[in-house]
């Protein structure tokens, strides 16, 4: 019923794309920066933590990382992580790499929904155009492969996205879509989340279209399902530990909606309007090209893609988090007003998204070469000195598999660009083909560069080198021992993972251990050998390479303590406090933000 058929489809060109390109494009598009590589920030270290915890204790209600609860997001990501972790780890990849393939999982997913809501909307054929878009948008990237819950929130949105297409032509099977679909952005994000999707549908109302009792039928569906199976986490976390339920309440569950505010509301409207005019294309030129046509598009699709749209960006701007994975939810409707007039792009348009896609990726594939070059074989000497002082650890490795790879992908692209009489189908392919192409190449030549830079390994291993190796055989007999406080959860989870040394942990009051590892927040100004705090000198300093505000500092305790004192860094930094914790524990820098 909602299935627009353009007058000028007859006049279309006989399609020439094969449906197996698409699919193999979206295979190769999944998986650059899912394997090999160590936990980053900003979620991974805590995500892997609580998926390890998961396991090793069984504790899928309450997950906690180093005996602090993990709430931050309701647990549904974790359980696939770590569902993923047993079936498919260490046989077939380590451990943190299974983790992360619940990031594909939950993509494909997204992607095949956002594919059949284009098909249900627009028509046949459509569903591809829209997955091509989605894949050419570069808000997908870091979401898309990243061990993130955003990745499960996304595909919610997706299917959500879905059952509204489907109201009027299968009520049943699109109420049931609906309630689960706000069930998995629940489990998989707070409160916030699902109050977008319930603003979508009762905003809907305003147009006549949707005021049928098709839609009622869905809508009473939708709250049939989702609210027993929204209630059954919530109510098992407060029964089995009703303080970690009243902490993810008034913390997570309702904190975003706790602040919706017009103060900001042009702040981050302007915010999110520029997330999207980077992260969004091409989507939102095809989107206005496509809004430009009305006349030839359906206007039940037009106002739909605009109420959700609008709807999002308007409690988003409301809220005081500014993230832009919040914008994810955003490229789905642009996506399928971008591809409802694709195949009626006039020839000028495509030939300059086709043209401009071969310029930006072209130049961008040819740095990316360059740079391989420059930090495995000193070529160009000023590129190779860059790589060297924004990646200090990094030691020359080549990868046969991944040269050989993006060896192959690099002319395939060429071949795909310069085609003749392409339109507006093929100019996107290309466009997706080239985002993809510079993220292969990204993620596998420089993924040993990178690792290095974004992962906490070769802190802690300058950290274990400064050691002698007498010291390390004591320590590993527990002869001799090292404390960190147990609130500095990035601190543990690095060491933890990356060290085969034990380390103790204390809430306020140092143990007596002769090593004390903590981190600053800026550089501490202290000089070696001064035993500075009371009864400490430091015997190591450091910290990943540019990034200045996270320091780690490992002392040693001294024969004969002194009187704390306070370092005064200079006058326009934050001031840093080293004293003992016995006397002073509050000054301890604590970087966690989870509770007990």
């Amino acid at each position: 019923m909602f299935t627009y058929k353009s007058p000028l489809d007859g006049q279309q060109a006989k399609p020439t794309e094969k449906p197996w390109v698409l699919l193999l494009l979206c295979f190769v598009w999944l998986w650059p920066g899912i394997f090999s590589h160590d936990l980053w920030k900003p979620h991974e270290p805590y995500i892997y933590e609580a998926v390890k915890d998961m396991i090793a204790t069984g504790s899928v209600v309450a997950p906690n990382v180093h005996g602090f609860w993990y709430l931050e997001t309701p647990p549904l990501y974790l359980w696939v992580g770590a569902l993923f972790q047993q079936i498919f780890s260490p046989w077939l990849v380590n451990a943190y790499d299974a983790t992360r393939l619940a990031t594909p999982f939950f993509m494909v997913l997204a992607l095949t929904f956002a594919g059949m809501a284009g098909r249900a909307l627009l028509g046949r054929r459509h569903g591809r155009s829209v997955v091509l878009i989605l894949i050419g948008c570069a808000g997908m990237m870091m979401t898309g492969h990243a061990m993130d819950s955003m990745a499960a929130t996304f595909m919610g949105y997706a299917m959500g996205f879905y059952a509204f297409s489907t109201v009027q032509t299968r009520p049943a099977l699109s109420g049931f879509l609906l309630g689960l679909s706000w069930v998995i952005v629940f489990l998989s994000s707070n409160l916030l989340s699902v109050f977008l999707m319930l603003m979508v549908a009762l905003f809907l109302l305003f147009y006549a279209r949707w005021r049928t009792k098709r839609y009622a039928i869905s809508l009473s569906f939708a709250v049939l399902v989702a609210l027993p199976l929204g209630f059954l986490w919530p109510n098992a976390l407060a029964k089995t530990n009703p303080d970690a339920f009243a902490f993810w309440w008034q913390q997570y569950a309702l904190g975003q909606l706790n602040h919706l505010s017009f103060k900001q509301f042009f702040s981050n409207l302007g915010y999110y309007l520029t997330v999207m005019s980077w992260s969004a294309f091409p989507a939102w030129p095809l989107a206005l090209w496509t809004i430009y046509r009305r006349q030839y598009v359906s206007a039940f699709m037009l106002k739909f893609c605009g109420f959700w749209f609008l709807t999002i960006l308007f409690i988003l701007s409301l809220s005081n988090h500014q993230a832009t994975e919040n914008a994810l939810p955003l490229l789905l409707p642009l996506a399928v007003l971008g591809g409802a007039q694709l195949d009626n792009l006039r020839r000028g348009p495509a030939a300059f998204l086709n043209w401009f896609g071969a310029m930006t990726f072209g130049a961008l594939a040819i740095f990316i070469w360059l740079g391989f070059l420059a930090m495995n074989f000193g070529w160009p000497e000023k590129l190779a000195e860059r790589a060297l002082y924004f990646s200090p650890y990094y030691e020359p490795k080549l990868y046969a598999f991944a040269i050989v790879f993006s060896l192959m992908m690099t002319p395939v692209w060429l071949w795909a660009v310069t085609r003749r009489h392409l339109r507006g189908r093929q100019a996107v392919t290309n466009w997706a083909a080239g985002m993809t192409l510079v993220w292969l190449l990204m993620l596998s030549l420089f993924l040993p560069w990178l690792d290095k830079i974004k992962s906490y390994r070769p802190v802690v291993d300058q950290m274990v080198s400064s050691l002698d190796a007498r010291t390390v055989a004591a320590i590993e007999t527990a002869e001799v021992c090292i404390q960190a406080q147990s609130r500095q959860l990035v601190l543990l989870t690095a060491w933890r993972e990356y060290s085969d040394l034990p380390i103790n942990t204390f809430e306020y009051q140092l143990n007596d251990c002769d090593y004390w590892l903590n981190t600053a927040k800026r550089e501490p100004f202290l000089v070696m050998g001064q035993a500075d705090p009371a009864g400490w000198a430091p015997v190591w300093m450091g910290h990943r390479p540019r990034e200045n505000n996270e320091w780690f500092v490992l002392y040693q305790k001294q024969a004969k303590p002194k009187r704390a004192t306070m370092v005064q860094p200079e006058a326009d930094s934050e001031a840093l406090w080293f004293s003992s914790a016995l006397d002073r524990p509050e000054t301890i820098e604590s970087t966690s933000v989870f509770s007990r």
